[in-house]
């Protein structure tokens, strides 16, 4: 199988080119030249399964990123971005705003599940008489666009009048355009956190209506920003903007710092959101690597891992992002006259780094197929090259044999402790590999044709990779909670009896219906 006088492609080769527009002689010659060239592509396929198979050190995927490579994913990238990248206020665009991924990427639907205990519990807005159905509603805002808002109950001391953000969802249709500044993507960032885009919207607007400035925001009180964040959750994040927006006030005279080690000393601030306000806002020259941009890296350089790895996103990830920042040439030199001149055409770090980001959220989705003629990186992707090569394996039962005999083996060896690859997990290679196997084998019944059967091969690849992460057993708890109120004799509004929650943990300092744990199935399990 492996003949050392054929030369494997180019990492660069595209793997849906076009055919040649060359004239045979006769029909013979055709088929003859035709049967040689598929033979060829079946060898360097193995050629290039095997390497992926055997390889046992991290710099098997930095390769594929090359300074040419990276220049060339780069231009590609940026091109993209520039002509399609979606409309949003803390880039600096005016309204009306998109932030829905639909119509990007294939999309796979399955039916929702719906717990148990879910159908069989009554909604507690039952208790005050609120009609649990009418408590969402949409709105379209702009052109068509259309924004799930939920109601958000007004706050402690909240005058009358006082707008909430549903009131000012429609501000999505006139707002203008903005400068893009530190603060306004440090707080999109924080709210960006485990949230939706379309979902941060309204909240954003409201929010920078309201703290246009880190000054404002410093002299806030504690229910003033509970009342901005109400509606969008994890809470502890608004307490830490808060308490970093004073320190910003206190300790830098009301700058945000222009540095990844100066901002990461601010509250709530870690290496990620560091290197996204530093990079956008100022230009610093860092990747910033989060899942999305996880999954589009290990598609182009077939990392066998899944996205949540603690080498992918706090480690080598970060050193593969930087491949694609860094490249400012097709020769791979780094030292450019005119930086500010050369940005205009390859991009500034901030913009690669949104385009990965955008990609990874569009067409580099989980249901993304890896060969829609609208991404920009589908020649370049490893995933989809993968799925090819075993494709082709498969249809010969001597290849298959031996392939499957190569993961066997890898498999085994991922129990010793020899030598493995950093970046993929020690069975991620065999997991994948199975993963492509069962994606092919139920795509099978859909390929109506020969013509399809690469293209079929390919998404199998990309769906397969990154692997999916290990599960984590859920938490499940039981609480009673007591609702107590009381109307006073002279018919005025009904008091409610709440309490608030501890300074630290989980929703802290938030106020709450008195309640009590009565079982959680952690002790269950400590229990025996």
């Amino acid at each position: 199988l492996r003949r050392s006088s054929r030369r494997t492609k180019s990492k660069s080769t595209p793997i849906f080119s076009s055919p040649s527009n060359s004239t045979k002689s006769t029909n013979s010659t055709s088929s003859s030249s035709s049967n040689n060239n598929n033979n060829n592509d079946d060898d360097d396929d193995m050629i290039f399964l095997e390497k992926w198979i055997h390889h046992d050190d991290h710099s098997y995927h930095l390769d594929f990123l090359s300074p040419t490579q990276s220049y060339k994913i780069r231009m590609a990238l940026v091109e993209w971005y520039r002509a399609n990248r979606r409309k949003l206020p803390w880039r600096g665009d005016g309204g009306p705003y998109d932030g829905s991924t639909a119509g990007f990427a294939s999309k796979t639907t399955t039916p929702s599940k719906k717990s148990k205990r879910k159908e069989e519990g009554k909604d507690i807005r039952s208790f005050f008489g609120t009609d649990a159905s009418s408590s969402k509603r949409k709105r379209k805002l702009g052109e068509g666009k259309e924004v799930s808002i939920s109601k958000v109950s007004k706050a402690k001391g909240k005058k009358d009048g006082d707008s909430s953000v549903e009131d000012d969802a429609q501000a999505l249709m006139l707002n203008p355009s903005r400068e893009v500044t530190a603060y306004g993507v440090w707080v999109s960032e924080i709210m960006l956190q485990q949230t939706r885009v379309e979902a941060v919207i309204p909240y954003y607007l409201k929010w920078m209506q309201t703290f246009p400035t880190v000054h404002d925001l410093a002299a806030a009180t504690e229910e003033e920003v509970n009342a901005h964040w109400a509606g969008l959750g994890f809470y502890r994040r608004a307490r830490l903007l808060h308490a970093g927006a004073k320190r910003v006030v206190n300790e830098y005279d009301g700058i945000v710092p222009n540095t990844v080690d100066e901002l990461m000393k601010l509250e709530g601030i870690g290496r990620y959101t560091a290197s996204a306000v530093g990079s956008i806002a100022y230009g610093v020259e860092v990747p910033v690597v989060d899942g999305n941009v996880c999954r589009v890296l290990s598609r182009l350089t077939g990392i066998a891992n899944h996205i949540k790895a603690g080498v992918m996103k706090d480690d080598l990830g970060w050193a593969l992002a930087d491949r694609i920042i860094k490249a400012k040439s097709s020769s791979g030199e780094d030292e450019i006259e005119n930086i500010e001149v050369c940005y205009e055409s390859i991009g500034s770090p901030g913009e690669v780094n949104q385009a990965l980001m955008e990609l990874g959220a569009t067409y580099c989705s989980p249901s993304g197929s890896g060969v829609d003629d609208g991404d920009p990186l589908k020649d370049f992707y490893v995933s989809t090259r993968l799925g090819v090569a075993i494709g082709r394996a498969m249809t010969d039962s001597r290849k298959r044999g031996h392939v499957e005999n190569l993961i066997a083996k890898k498999a085994f060896a991922a129990n010793d402790e020899g030598k493995c690859c950093r970046l993929c997990d020690p069975n991620g290679i065999s997991t994948a590999y199975y993963n492509i196997m069962d994606q092919m084998n139920d795509d099978s019944s859909t390929s109506d044709s020969k013509t399809n059967e690469k293209k079929t091969y390919a998404i199998a690849g990309h769906a397969s990779l990154p692997i999916a992460p290990p599960k984590k057993s859920k938490r499940e708890e039981v609480i009673a909670v007591a609702v107590i109120s009381s109307r006073p004799p002279s018919g005025e509004e009904r008091c409610w009896l709440m309490v608030k929650r501890p300074s630290k943990g989980l929703l802290a300092g938030q106020w709450e219906f008195p309640s009590v744990c009565v079982w959680n199935s952690a002790e269950e399990d400590d229990n025996g």
